[in-house]
């Protein structure tokens, strides 16, 4: 690699490990978690080639997968729509907490063909990577349809880095969310305090002045 550096005849791999180093950088460098998503996504699309890239994450209000952010033409719509834990490929991988490669998509009995038939989204090949955080499953990462050739074993160890930095960075975006959160209530719960306080003082400056001028 250092060779690569000091000629600057970067191979494939090594141009792939320095976005990955890259998407490192800039996760650490925003805690905002909406573009956090789009930095992961699309790093993932561009690195292994594909047609789209999406983060599904766990609501454990309700036990299911949420589209928390796609690239490519659907995410509108795909961001309305939700994925069952039993019954679907992102689901499985969940579950399993183990990735999956299926290079022939329309064919598997778990494929959950809801979503494609809401979005037009035809999925050919697809790969799902888990997330998670201290052991603790957070969703699937997921890349659809493969531009050239088929997904490989190459393309999971990718991905499966791509879903350790996300699940790290989404992790610590709600941290953050829920200290300010918190704070801004602090901080709300302290204005009504004062002006309670305010209040009180206003209103028995009234009965307080008529009973000093008895007293008087």
């Amino acid at each position: 690699m250092l060779q690569n550096l000091a000629t600057g005849n970067t191979t494939p791999e090594f141009q792939r490990l320095s976005r990955l180093v890259d998407l490192s950088v800039r996760l650490n460098s925003t805690l905002d978690l909406d573009a956090l998503l789009h930095i992961i996504i699309r790093t993932a699309a561009e690195l292994l080639g594909c047609e789209t890239a999406s983060i599904l994450l766990y609501d454990e209000k309700q036990p299911h997968l949420f589209f928390a952010a796609t690239s490519g033409t659907h995410a509108d719509q795909l961001k309305q729509l939700t994925v069952p834990i039993e019954g679907s490929l992102a689901g499985t991988v969940f579950r399993t907490n183990r990735s999956i490669i299926i290079n022939n998509a329309e064919k598997d009995p778990r494929h959950y063909g809801f979503v494609a038939k809401k979005t037009g989204l035809l999925v050919h090949s697809l790969m799902g990577v888990p997330m998670r955080i201290h052991a603790r499953q957070t969703g699937v990462i997921e890349a659809l349809n493969k531009n050239d050739g088929e997904f490989t074993q190459e393309d999971e160890t990718i991905l499966t880095v791509i879903a350790a930095h996300a699940a790290v960075a989404i992790n610590n975006a709600r941290l953050v969310q829920a200290l300010q959160s918190a704070l801004e209530k602090s901080n709300e719960a302290d204005r009504l305090k004062s002006d309670f306080l305010t209040l009180a003082s206003h209103e028995l400056r009234t009965p307080l002045g008529i009973i000093i001028g008895y007293a008087t």
